[in-house]
């Protein structure tokens, strides 16, 4: 941006509101462990089987997630009852449907706190906890990192850092890389944008044998973390399709894919008696009877109706992508996530802020800001009105954030903007 022209948003501050929302993201729930209450930060079943597998293997070297089931207190009496109770695999064993890559990710930080802790600790003690928090507040700062290198590529460093900062404001990622790390979508997205950023190193020429075994393991470990986030590996099979000219290249790519994929091989085998498994059970895509309007436009976690800056973006990168190689692979990722998350049963994903499952695609979206930030540039008008879209959008994703956290609206059920509005003025106005 020259010198002449004034800056859409002020950067500056975008950064310290992103570092003033992701402190109180934090604090909110550490206070579970360090408040009246003193429960483990989890939230429930989909946190409590992610972090299992820690415990479970580090410390009492098994995969028999039962004792951590019934005394972690991470999960409801009846809901542990019924975990309890259910069928066990055919190695006998309670089964966990959640792949094994974000407690992979999450073990260096799990094994620093376990090297000083006391004899007959559980890995539920503060000490643990913390660490692993700590280690995935570190992937999301990375996350972020990787995205402004990636739209850096193709617009102005201080449009890149608004259009990045202001979607990651604007967007479900702001609850999940800040009070909900328990869960995947933060490493999802850090290592998505990692694999994205390598891909296009390659695609410009670096094809050092570190680079191809570096994509090779963060493909893997994004596998291995989210399954379904397989569709944002179009860019590397796309650079792996023009630039992988030698067996040494693909031997580095194979060997870096390795690790997560053995990982996952093992678990699977040593849990359910079998080297490859569907871990879903009756929970299956039914692509005949697709959701794509809600999971986008519903009140019941619609991605567009919760975030709606996100469909300012992705409309303005759908028209930039076209004009890319790379770009046209990442539209193939946007168009399978959609589906995906349209064929899956539980389209809205239950208990979730906003639409959880399109949190890689919501560096799309960032693109495609930097790309309507660049188009107002010379328009004074028309980027004034941008700014104050964004920044309406902002507001309403934060007060969406803090109803949230406070529970004043539903978390799983739909929520209107009447209904928000509602809550939003019952708070402010003295209510509970």
């Amino acid at each position: 941006m020259d010198a002449k022209s004034p800056a859409p948003l002020i950067p500056a501050a975008l950064l310290v509101l992103c570092l003033a929302v992701a402190a109180a993201g934090v604090t909110w729930q550490a206070w579970d462990m360090f408040g009246p209450s003193r429960r483990p930060m989890l939230q429930g079943w989909d946190d409590s089987f992610y972090y299992f597998w820690l415990p479970s293997v580090v410390i009492d070297h098994d995969l028999d997630f039962s004792n951590q089931l019934a005394h972690s207190g991470t999960i409801q009496v009846r809901a542990r009852d019924e975990g309890l109770a259910q069928p066990r695999t055919a190695t006998g064993l309670l089964p966990n449907k959640y792949p094994p890559g974000w407690a992979l990710g999450s073990l260096p930080f799990f094994l620093a706190a376990h090297a000083t802790a006391p004899p007959g600790s559980t890995g539920f003690e503060p000490r643990y906890l913390l660490a692993v928090w700590f280690g995935q507040l570190l992937y999301a700062v990375a996350g972020l990192w990787f995205a402004i290198k990636i739209v850096a590529r193709y617009f102005p460093l201080r449009t890149t850092t608004i259009a990045v900062l202001a979607g990651w404001l604007a967007s479900p990622l702001v609850y999940y890389q800040s009070a909900r790390l328990s869960m995947s979508h933060s490493q999802v997205f850090a290592l998505a944008t990692l694999a994205a950023w390598l891909a296009l190193r390659i695609l410009d020429g670096d094809g050092r044998s570190r680079m191809w075994a570096l994509l090779g393991f963060c493909g893997a470990l994004l596998v291995v973390t989210r399954n379904v986030a397989l569709v944002y590996l179009a860019l590397p099979a796309f650079a792996a399709a023009t630039k992988l000219r030698s067996v040494k290249s693909a031997a580095w790519l194979a060997a870096g894919a390795a690790g997560p994929l053995a990982v996952q091989l093992a678990a699977w085998k040593i849990l359910y008696g079998s080297w490859l498994v569907y871990s879903y059970g009756g929970e299956r895509f039914d692509f005949a009877h697709l959701h794509v309007g809600d999971v986008l436009f519903s009140a019941r976690h619609g991605w567009f109706y919760w975030h709606p800056l996100l469909l300012v973006g992705i409309v303005a990168f759908v028209f930039w992508a076209w004009r890319c190689a790379e770009g046209r692979a990442w539209l193939f990722s946007l168009a399978a996530i959609v589906g995906l998350n349209a064929a899956w049963p539980t389209w809205w994903l239950g208990s979730s802020f906003g639409h959880r499952g399109f949190e890689a695609a919501t560096l799309f979206a960032m693109i495609g800001l930097a790309a309507s930030f660049e188009a107002a540039r010379a328009r004074p008008l028309r980027r004034r009105a941008l700014a104050t879209v964004v920044a309406l959008a902002i507001g309403w994703n934060l007060a969406l954030f803090a109803l949230f956290l406070t529970q004043r609206i539903p978390r799983e059920a739909a929520v209107t903007y009447r209904e928000t509005g509602r809550a939003l003025a019952g708070w402010l106005g003295g209510g509970r």
